[in-house]
């Protein structure tokens, strides 16, 4: 793959508004996104890969390098904006198994917190949308 993909769940109010908010923050564009059940997703990974998976944003590298939960979220924090690239750096120093807790303590409460997006997930503008795969 030419850029990294940054697999979403579709359904998923807090995943539509990082989607958005990584868009808004690209300082040039460098993400492609697919969402997570989609046929990108089925032909990128096995059957045993998607059924290990955390229901969760995933990101596959250009290297063909997996990252889950906090690790995804900080790879992609740091390609943004400078103000947020330097947030990614931090949240990068704390621990692994304390950011994959706070991960996992957000991601266990997200749609109770963050109503469903209506319509497509997430919704972009169409000279995104050549960046969204399916």
């Amino acid at each position: 793959m030419d850029r990294p993909v940054l697999f979403y769940d579709g359904e998923c109010g807090l995943c539509h508004r990082f989607v958005s908010f990584v868009l808004d923050n690209e300082p040039e564009p460098f993400f492609q996104f697919a969402p997570l059940g989609g046929d990108t997703f089925k032909e990128s990974f096995t059957e045993e890969e998607i059924d290990a998976f955390p229901d969760s944003l995933i990101l596959m590298t250009t290297e063909g390098e997996t990252l889950t939960l906090s690790d995804a979220a900080v790879y992609a924090m740091k390609t943004l904006s400078p103000g947020w690239c330097r947030v990614g750096t931090v949240m990068g120093v704390f621990p692994k198994i304390l950011r994959d807790f706070g991960y996992r303590c957000v991601a266990a409460v997200r749609r109770m917190i963050f109503k469903k997006p209506e319509g497509a997930c997430p919704l972009v503008a169409p000279e995104l949308r050549q960046r969204f795969l399916m």
